[in-house]
């Protein structure tokens, strides 16, 4: 990554790069949670009430919203976002961190450092106005950037790269009393230098979208898949490794691709070139009220899934497989 040459740092995201990463990836992500509660009917039965009442919230919430004003919709929508992809890392965090039974006390807390790894370079973010990316629409992160933000970044920098190398010390001392966790350190590790090169060194597009993208996405769906997987292992069910991944893959590109047609058709106006090919498309974009009412329905997908996500993955009687699929 570090080696690419300027013109391609520099250039807008591609047609195919959006349809790999953000199609391929991002918003397939979201889909295969439906594997993990409304596909599977003992999950469902656990979170019930949940899955039935997320997606009406989240349908009239984006509704009232995007009916005051579009941009105030995606300025609300990209900061639960932003808490949502944190929370991820985090919670990845405290899965190695198990898993490597790494429970003795700490000066310097694994907590902190992950989110310090994310949150400065989101705060670096909204104090440089020269980023020539977005999270989800161009202005959607409230920004001011202050006289002395060359010194602030120097310092924020040194700090956030001082922290981290002080945490790892401290791990590599520990090791001598415990077994060295590699995971968690991998994880804390690859996050900062994830979020730090795609916010903080590259002043890209592309190279945001795709470490973006690929850090949260990937991880996320193999979760999934290796959930379920072990699910089936301890119920005693007999489903082909294989099988299933193709059929959640398969599935999940089916629909997000389906729902990237209708925010193109309805709403975004962006990757016509690439519809258009093989799906019924019109160029003009419909009346401000069903832009409104489609852009509601169709974040349904991503809202519920934000939603959702705080409960599925929390380890109590709700989720009676959990910590004995994921930690054991």
């Amino acid at each position: 990554m570090f080696g690419l040459p300027t013109e391609w740092t520099a250039m807008e995201v591609p047609l195919w790069i959006w349809v790999v990463f953000v199609l391929g990836i991002d918003v397939s992500h979201v889909w295969s949670t439906l594997f993990r509660t409304y596909l599977d009917k003992e999950e469902y039965q656990h979170h019930r009430k949940l899955l039935i009442f997320a997606p009406l919230l989240a349908f009239a919430g984006a509704v009232a919203i995007s009916s005051i004003s579009i941009s105030l919709f995606w300025r609300v929508l990209a900061y639960v976002a932003v808490f949502h992809f944190i929370k991820q890392q985090y919670g990845f965090m405290r899965i190695y961190k198990a898993k490597a039974r790494d429970f003795k006390k700490q000066r310097l807390s694994d907590n902190f450092v992950i989110y310090l790894s994310m949150l400065y370079p989101v705060f670096f973010w909204h104090l440089n106005l020269d980023r020539q990316f977005s999270w989800f629409i161009t202005g959607d992160f409230v920004q001011w950037q202050p006289e002395f933000i060359s010194t602030l970044n120097v310092i924020g920098s040194w700090f956030y790269f001082l922290i981290i190398g002080i945490w790892l010390v401290q791990e590599t001392y520990r090791s001598k009393e415990q077994p060295f966790p590699t995971g968690k350190v991998l994880w804390v590790l690859t996050t900062a230098g994830n979020w730090y090169i795609g916010i903080v060194y590259f002043n890209s597009d592309l190279v945001f979208t795709i470490t973006n993208v690929v850090a949260h996405g990937i991880p996320y769906m193999a979760l999934i898949l290796f959930y379920q997987q072990r699910k089936f292992q301890l119920k005693s069910i007999r489903f082909g490794k294989f099988k299933y991944a193709l059929m959640v893959i398969g599935g999940v590109l089916v629909l997000a691709l389906g729902e990237e047609y209708f925010w193109d058709l309805f709403v975004n106006k962006e990757n016509g070139a690439f519809f258009a090919k093989f799906l019924p498309y019109f160029e003009e974009l419909p009346a401000l009220h069903w832009q409104v009412l489609a852009t509601g329905l169709l974040s349904v997908p991503q809202i519920t899934h934000y939603i959702v996500d705080g409960f599925i993955w929390k380890n109590n009687e709700k989720n009676p497989y959990l910590k004995e699929a994921l930690l054991e």
